[in-house]
């Protein structure tokens, strides 16, 4: 039988920020071909945060709202969500989201309770998950069809799988339960780089990718699905370093090294806003046979994330620009630079057609939020050494 997540102590209440000002985006084009220093900005509304706090974290995230769309009527919705990686926190606010929303929503995690996975966010947030109605159990892909027998979904979400073998249980299963809908989270990264950025859904992608494959394979499912590309992300719940990277160098002083010019174009997104994506195709058909790009509707530079953070910090970056082609032998930028030093930017144009869509996170306010959460951790006073960077470094002189 699966079995709940313990409850964990509440958070206190509600708080209220306005994000700050915000511009159009119809000349995304030409702002791309301007490689701006720092961020495209797009609309962003008043939003409602909650601040959160505990002995470890000072967090904050925003309300949702609790009514869902008169034309959606409840869904019984199944999450089979990855047990590490960022992509567990698009799992945790997507069943938050559909919960607040008036769905049935159950969280399988992979793996089991015990596992010390679960002792990382966003699993120590689950509390905040079963409060809201939301069924946490655990189960591998393949086990779903025992451990679930009987159980009837209208819509079944794989945010674990990576490839037919990881998939293709998951897609039997909802046969099995009579799901009638498909959302999968695949990934922006099986594009083929291109010069003319940004990445839009039907651009060329690397045919060998898993993902690919298993779009493919599920649209000749008997059931109406579709497909979600996600970027970077960071957000409340996120577990996997991004702008930690930065933060660490720059509380210590550091230079911030940069692979090439800096003003590579690049997306990070609130996993909320990713979530909020998904949750408005739940249900509706103008989401069957769609790839949607899970993004948001604005850029960030490679030195404008280090800016971002730094301001977020309160301090002046020092950013060193180098040319990656010509690292130190045994130094990859792969392991030297969280980002891809290339122009990786997905733009989410299906989403705002079809879906009726608009992120409400600001990248600059989630930044200031998670660096008071990194500094809530302790890891600014932790002992770090910086291997890479020196090596790089010392290449320049």
């Amino acid at each position: 039988a699966w079995q709940l997540q313990p409850t964990a102590p509440p958070y206190p209440a509600h708080v209220q920020r306005d994000a700050p000002p915000s511009i159009n985006l119809e000349m995304v084009a030409s702002a791309l071909a301007a490689a701006p220093s720092v961020c495209i900005r797009t609309p962003s509304g008043a939003r409602q945060i909650r601040r959160a706090s505990d002995r470890n974290a000072r967090v904050a995230r925003r309300a949702i709202p609790a009514v869902i769309s008169a034309a959606v009527a409840p869904q019984k919705v199944i999450i089979v969500n990855t047990n590490g990686g960022g992509h567990a926190n698009i799992g945790f606010w997507l069943a938050k989201t559909l919960a607040a929303q008036g769905h049935s929503v159950t969280l399988n995690t992979i793996g089991s309770k015990d596992d010390k996975k679960m002792q990382k966010p966003p699993f120590t947030y689950f509390n905040e998950l079963t409060s809201a109605g939301v069924q946490t159990v655990w189960a591998d892909p393949g086990e779903l069809a025992t451990k679930a027998a009987g159980a009837q979904f209208d819509v079944v979400v794989d945010n674990n799988g990576k490839d037919l073998d990881s998939v293709g249980p998951v897609a039997a299963f909802a046969k099995q339960c009579g799901a009638k809908q498909f959302l999968f989270v695949s990934s922006a990264g099986m594009y083929k780089p291109t010069p003319t950025p940004p990445h839009l859904e039907g651009d060329a992608v690397k045919e060998s990718a898993g993902h690919a494959q298993v779009e493919a394979k599920l649209a000749t499912m008997p059931f109406s699905f579709a497909s979600f590309r996600p970027q970077y992300f960071t957000g409340y719940g996120n577990n996997k370093d991004c702008e930690e990277y930065f933060f660490d160098r720059l509380v210590r002083g550091r230079p911030v090294l940069v692979p090439g010019s800096g003003d590579q174009l690049s997306v990070v997104a609130h996993a909320e806003d990713v979530a909020t994506m998904m949750a408005a195709a739940v249900g509706n058909p103008a989401a069957n046979g769609v790839i949607f790009n899970a993004v948001t509707n604005k850029a960030v530079t490679l030195n404008g994330m280090v800016q971002l953070c730094a301001a977020a910090a309160g301090v002046e970056p020092k950013i060193v620009n180098y040319d990656p082609k010509k690292l130190p032998e045994g130094v990859e930028v792969k392991k030297a630079f969280p980002f891809r030093p290339i122009h990786f930017y997905s733009y989410p144009a299906n989403a705002l057609k079809l879906l009726d869509w608009q992120p409400r996170h600001d990248l600059a306010a989630d930044l200031k939020e998670r660096f008071e959460f990194y500094k809530a951790s302790g890891r600014a006073n932790k002992d770090m050494s910086f291997e890479l960077d020196d090596k790089i470094l010392a290449s320049l002189r």
